[in-house]
């Protein structure tokens, strides 16, 4: 029963990273906050019956439900459009987290079968670049040609990085069953 439960739940998290990805790649889903709240939701439940696998699930899970928050605050309905836009960017730091505290839970199962985590520790160097250069660039201070290079990075880098997220948590998700039937 252990073994179905976290193939569902990696589904789970799986399912909610396509979503943003989705919403990523596509500008007609780019500013829709109710598959948003589905997204950070799937998420936020597959981390959570996967917390007894690493503590950093737990924490995704939090971040997650921080992130639901930020999305129903900055909805359409609730505040001027300039408070939305200021906790916005304000949620990047949470969305920053939620990436690698996933990619840490993935480490962790990785470690727990013996295997390499360098690879983990790249991504979560991506994940980051990629949202730390969309929160820099969001407040005006460079100039035009620097803010222009360094949102066409951050392009590059976001999907990429979402990408290699879906990968690692499949990669995740096979060790931790492979570990779980050996158990059994």
């Amino acid at each position: 029963m252990n073994v179905l439960k976290s193939y569902y739940a990696y589904l789970g998290i799986a399912a909610g990273i396509v979503i943003k990805l989705a919403m990523l790649g596509s500008t007609a889903l780019a500013g829709n906050w109710m598959l948003e709240l589905v997204a950070y939701a799937v998420i936020s439940a597959g981390a959570l019956s996967q917390q007894q696998a690493s503590p950093w699930f737990r924490r995704a899970s939090i971040t997650a439900d921080v992130l639901i928050g930020f999305t129903v605050v900055c909805g359409p309905a609730v505040l001027p459009p300039y408070w939305g836009d200021i906790l916005e960017y304000a949620s990047l730091v949470p969305l920053i987290l939620l990436g690698c505290m996933l990619l840490l839970a993935a480490a962790d199962q990785m470690r727990a079968a013996g295997r390499q985590v360098i690879l983990e520790w790249v991504l979560v160097a991506v994940w980051s670049t990629g949202y730390i250069l969309w929160l820099v660039m969001a407040f005006g201070w460079l100039e035009e040609p620097v803010v222009a290079q360094g949102l066409r990075i951050a392009g590059m880098l976001l999907p990429l990085a979402h990408v290699a997220l879906l990968v690692d948590m499949f990669r995740a998700q096979q060790q931790y069953i492979r570990m779980e039937v050996d158990k059994s």
